[in-house]
């Protein structure tokens, strides 16, 4: 394939996914129809079926590629370490702040509804980790980890869905400094 084709097809694409944010402030993915987004997009629906073969398709591969962003920010928590993993926590949400539109839609319409936990499953395992390291693993340390990331997503998502007066340097402290304060005082992480 040449660099042309290359660069096409990177196009393609692209139109593909910003029509489907535009129709998923409309309406739910499920009544989105090929003919529909590709009268969005002004493509033909013979295009369309030679990269993706439904319209779910194109929501997950946004998902992933949204997801593995977040990865390469809990990567950066685990080389950092737990007393510096505020710093990555931030470049995800700057990553959320710059991307709203595409986080909304994907907190809404997830193609399986676990975006939101996968987002920061991440997190969750690197916590995970540092508790096993300190041995103090067990099912309280379980319930704690779900807690966290559930009360990290309802925070982003009342961010994000709010009017994000904040910074993402100041909810991403606020929820750093809660989650270790919590591991702390659970006696989950050394004080």
């Amino acid at each position: 394939m040449s660099k042309k084709d290359n660069q096409r097809t990177r196009l393609t694409k692209l139109l593909l996914k910003n029509s489907l944010i535009t129709l998923l402030h409309k309406k739910p993915i499920y009544q989105i129809s090929v003919s529909e987004l590709c009268t969005e997009a002004e493509l033909n629906r013979s295009t369309f079926y030679r990269y993706y073969g439904n319209v779910q398709d194109i929501l997950q591969e946004i998902e992933d590629e949204t997801l593995q962003k977040g990865t390469q920010c809990i990567q950066e928590i685990e080389t950092a370490g737990v007393d510096r993993g505020e710093k990555p926590l931030y470049q995800l949400l700057c990553d959320v702040k710059k991307n709203q539109e595409v986080y909304r839609v994907l907190l809404n319409n997830s193609v399986n509804g676990i975006f939101p936990t996968k987002m920061l499953e991440g997190t969750a395992s690197f916590f995970k980790e540092r508790i096993q390291a300190a041995g103090k693993e067990g099912a309280l340390s379980d319930y704690v980890c779900d807690y966290l990331i559930s009360g990290s997503i309802s925070v982003i998502e009342h961010w994000l869905f709010g009017e994000m007066k904040e910074t993402p340097a100041e909810i991403s402290k606020l929820i750093y400094s809660m989650s270790v304060s919590l591991l702390e005082h659970m006696g989950l992480l050394p004080s």
